[in-house]
C-alpha cells in the first residue's frame, strides 16, 4: 500500500484513456463499510481503465486492521494525521469518552480538524474525474468543488428520520450536491424517494457484492483455534449496540438454551464499546460459559464456513456484509428484519429466515427450527443457490461502470 501526504497524480501521469478515481472514507475500521470498499478497491484497481486512490478524513493508526488489504497500486492518504488532532477520535471508537474530553475534542479540536480537511480536500479532488463519497461524510467539504462526485450511501433513510429527524434531513439537503447518489438497496432507494423528492432522477442502486471463488479461497485458510471445531451459532457485529441488537440475541440464545436441547454454542466476532456490558449481560442470564467472545479477526470465513448457523440481530442496517458473504457461501442463516437490507439478501425470508427487530422468542424459534428441521434447511438453502447471483462483481461492476 502506497502512502502519500496528497495522494494525488501529477500531470505527467494523466491519460486521456483511464478514468481517475479518488474514493473518500472519514476513518478506516473494522466494519462492514470499510470490508465493502476494499472489495471494490481490488476489482477497480485491477482493471486497466481506473487509476484509483483513497483519501481517509482521520488517521486511525492501529485501528486500521484492514490497511494491510488494499492493493499496492491504490494511493492512499489521510488528511488529518497529526496524533492530537487524532487522539480522542481513535479513543472514541474503543470506548466512551468522559464528558470533559469529549468536549474538548468537539468544541476546540473539531473546528481545527474540519478545516484542514476542507483546504487538503479542495487541492485533492481537482486532480480527479470523479470522487465517490463512499461513507457519505463529505458534503460540506464537496459542495463547491467543480468535479463529477458521487455519494454512497448504507444506511435506512427512514430509521434515520424517526431517530435523529434534523441531521437526517439536513444529510437531505445536502445530498443535492452530488451528481448521483447510490444506495444499497431496493427499500432503502424507496425511502429516499418518498422522503427527499427534490433528489428525483439523481438515485442509483448497486448492491454490495463479493467474490465467490475468493472467499472460498479465504474460507480455505486453516485456524488453530480448536474452537472453530465445536458445533456454534456465529454472529459477526461490531459491538456497538447503538446500531446492533447483540442485546437480543443472548436473551434469544438464553431462550434456545432454556427451551430446547441444543449443543451449539454461541460464538461473538468482532469487537466494541459495549463488549463488557455484552459480557455482563451474557453472566446475568447464565450462559457466559456458553458464549465466547472470540474478537476481531481479519479473516472470518473459516469461521463462516464451520458454522452451523449464522445469526444477525440489529436494530438497522444498510445491506449487511456478513449476510451477502454467508448467502455466497451457502450457509444456513436467521436475522432480525431490520431496515434495510436483510430481507433483499434473504429474498422475503426464502432463502434464510427473517424475525422482527427486538423479539427474542421469535429469534429462538428460527434458530432452533433452522438447526432442527432438514427439509426447512434443504428448502432454504436450495433457494439460497440462486438467490445469491444477485450479490456478486459479476452483475455489480457492470451497474457501476454505466455509473462512471
Amino acid at each position: 500500500m502506497t502512502h502519500s501526504s496528497h495522494c494525488g497524480y501529477s500531470k505527467t501521469t494523466n491519460s486521456t484513456t483511464m478514468r481517475r478515481i479518488l474514493f473518500l472514507l472519514s476513518r478506516f475500521l473494522d466494519g462492514g463499510i470499510d470490508m465493502v470498499l476494499i472489495d471494490y478497491l481490488r476489482q477497480l484497481a485491477s482493471c486497466a481503465d481506473y487509476e484509483i486512490a483513497l483519501a481517509i478524513s482521520t488517521k486511525m493508526d492501529e485501528l486500521e486492521v484492514f490497511a494491510g488489504a488494499i492493493p499496492p497500486n491504490v494511493k492512499v492518504c489521510h488528511l488529518v494525521s497529526q496524533p492530537l488532532l487524532t487522539r480522542w477520535r481513535k479513543q472514541k471508537i474503543v470506548s466512551h469518552l468522559p464528558l470533559h474530553v469529549k468536549l474538548f475534542d468537539e468544541l476546540l479540536l473539531s473546528p481545527v480538524r474540519r478545516a484542514i480537511i476542507s483546504r487538503r480536500l479542495h487541492a485533492l479532488a481537482s486532480q480527479y474525474d470523479v470522487v465517490i463519497d463512499f461513507d457519505c461524510c463529505h458534503y460540506s467539504y464537496l459542495a463547491d468543488i467543480p468535479v463529477k462526485k458521487i455519494a454512497w450511501y448504507h444506511f435506512s433513510f427512514q430509521h434515520m428520520m424517526e431517530h435523529h429527524a434534523r441531521h437526517t434531513r439536513r444529510i437531505g439537503k445536502r445530498l443535492a450536491c452530488y451528481d448521483h447518489i447510490v444506495v444499497i438497496s431496493r427499500a432503502m432507494q424507496e425511502e429516499g424517494e418518498a422522503l427527499f423528492p427534490w433528489l428525483a432522477g439523481k438515485w442509483c442502486l448497486i448492491y454490495n457484492a463479493k467474490d465467490e471463488q475468493l472467499l472460498a479461497q479465504k474460507a480455505a485458510v486453516p485456524v488453530a483455534n480448536s474452537l472453530i471445531s465445536q458445533p456454534y451459532i456465529l454472529a459477526i457485529e461490531r459491538l456497538e449496540e447503538s446500531q446492533k441488537d447483540l442485546t437480543t440475541l443472548l436473551h434469544a440464545y438464553h431462550l434456545l438454551k432454556q427451551q430446547h436441547t441444543v449443543k451449539e454454542k454461541l460464538y461473538l466476532l468482532g469487537k466494541g464499546r459495549d463488549e463488557g456490558m455484552l459480557r455482563q449481560l451474557a453472566s446475568r442470564l447464565g450462559i457466559d460459559n456458553d458464549v465466547c467472545f472470540l474478537g476481531f479477526e481479519s479473516n472470518p470465513y473459516p469461521w463462516i464456513r464451520h458454522a452451523a448457523l449464522i445469526a444477525h440481530s440489529a436494530k438497522m442496517e444498510g445491506l449487511p456484509t456478513v449476510l451477502i458473504e454467508s448467502l455466497v457461501m451457502g450457509k444456513l442463516i436467521v436475522s432480525t428484519d431490520c431496515p434495510t437490507g436483510p430481507r433483499e439478501i434473504l429474498d422475503d425470508g426464502k432463502a434464510g429466515l427473517l424475525t422482527p427487530v427486538g423479539d427474542a422468542p421469535a429469534l429462538a424459534d428460527a434458530m432452533y427450527r433452522l438447526l432442527s428441521d432438514p427439509a426447512l434447511q434443504q428448502d432454504v438453502l436450495r433457494h439460497a443457490a440462486r438467490h445469491k447471483d444477485n450479490f456478486l462483481f459479476t452483475t455489480t461492476l457492470q451497474r457501476f461502470k454505466e455509473l462512471l
